[in-house]
């Protein structure tokens, strides 16, 4: 019983990320990480699960890097993590898998990929919009910092970008923002 209500528990901090994080984005709209050279109606994207429709949706990307499918094994053996599906209308643009470490203190990205396809409607902006809802789950959960599990050498300069830095033991790591009160 314990179990499943820590599962049921986080299941609920999950769906709030994404939804503050979607009501986020209207005050975000003039960042210019987000909306970069062209104006781009951020109220269109979504962020849900990775569920069927966007392993669906993902089986129509050309020349992935990650196979996704066994996300949903992770979901099942990982009750705390973060799964994250990033769409604009009804167009797959994103996905994202984080899982933090036992204490909580810090959340891991195991996986981060935009659609390969070489335009998206949120072509570019995968990366901040997926950080914007795991700094939602970091600050619900209380984690301390958001690390970057194994990055791809050609993501390290996209993730300086948007905040992230190697610690003193050489991993790629964002101080979480508290809440304020």
């Amino acid at each position: 019983m314990p179990r499943e209500r820590t599962h049921l528990r986080y299941q609920l901090y999950r769906s709030r990320a994404r939804k503050l994080a979607g009501a986020n984005i209207a005050q975000l709209q003039h960042e210019r990480e987000l909306v970069g050279p062209t104006a781009l109606n951020l109220s269109r994207v979504r962020f849900d699960a990775i569920n069927a429709q966007s392993l669906n949706a993902f089986e129509l990307w050309d020349d992935p890097h990650f196979s996704w499918g066994e996300v949903v094994e992770w979901k099942a053996r990982e009750p705390l993590a973060l799964d994250l599906s990033i769409w604009f209308d009804e167009e797959l643009c994103g996905l994202c898998f984080a899982n933090p470490n036992n204490s909580r203190q810090r959340i891991r990205i195991v996986r981060l990929e935009g659609c390969p396809r070489g335009v998206h409607p949120l072509k570019n902006r995968i990366a901040p919009l997926a950080i914007l809802v795991i700094e939602q789950y970091a600050q619900i959960i209380g984690s301390r910092f958001i690390e970057v599990q194994e990055p791809l050498e050609g993501a390290i300069s996209i993730y300086q970008q948007l905040g992230f830095y190697f610690d003193a033991e050489g991993r790629l790591v964002k101080a979480v923002e508290s809440l304020v009160s």
